[in-house]
């Protein structure tokens, strides 16, 4: 590998759309836009949104985007550096592919955790939930992401892999609320 990388040279001979696809990313084309989920996981079937014409991407459940070198950091978790290697058709180091991998086999075995949930919410205890007991079950508020403004439950399989969440928008008063 060259130790100099003309990154703009990089991204104009590289448009976004067609990395997209070469990444294996689900998108579909919508108007101008190519929508699909976001290869983190995060927000939702259509949270992940890439503009070609601007040379573009946004993630609305990670809450960034970037450029072609950040999609490919992005979804190979590699440097910058690395990211223009790859576009430049140098193959990645042998241990970053099994770093990878072995992160694809975690995502293949569930969901990762919503960290941002919010335990001590009103709204989770308004369903009658101690924080404490909330948040050692993982259940909380939504501030954000395609369950904002639910109470977000996980949803486990019997060996305890988190396989989802559902948000809950209604719930009775706990009796101390009661008038």
């Amino acid at each position: 590998m060259s130790t100099f990388i003309d990154f703009e040279a990089v991204k104009a001979a590289n448009p976004i759309g067609d990395v997209a696809e070469q990444l294996g990313l689900n998108l579909k084309k919508t108007g101008y836009q190519l929508r699909g989920p976001c290869p983190s996981g995060e927000g939702g079937e259509r949270g992940f949104v890439v503009t070609p014409a601007k040379g573009v991407w946004y993630s609305f459940g990670l809450q960034k985007g970037g450029d072609v070198l950040a999609l490919v950091e992005l979804v190979n978790d590699c440097s910058t550096k690395e990211a223009a290697h790859f576009l430049n058709g140098e193959t990645v180091p042998p241990e970053r592919r099994r770093e990878r991998q072995s992160k694809e086999s975690a995502a293949e075995r569930g969901f990762r955790p919503l960290d941002y949930l919010e335990a001590d919410h009103p709204a989770v205890e308004a369903l009658g939930m101690e924080p404490d007991d909330a948040a050692a079950l993982g259940i909380g508020y939504a501030p954000r992401g395609v369950l904002r403004g639910t109470v977000a439950v996980p949803i486990r399989l019997t060996d305890g892999t988190l396989s989802g969440y559902i948000g809950i928008t209604e719930a009775k008063l706990p009796p101390k609320w009661e008038l």
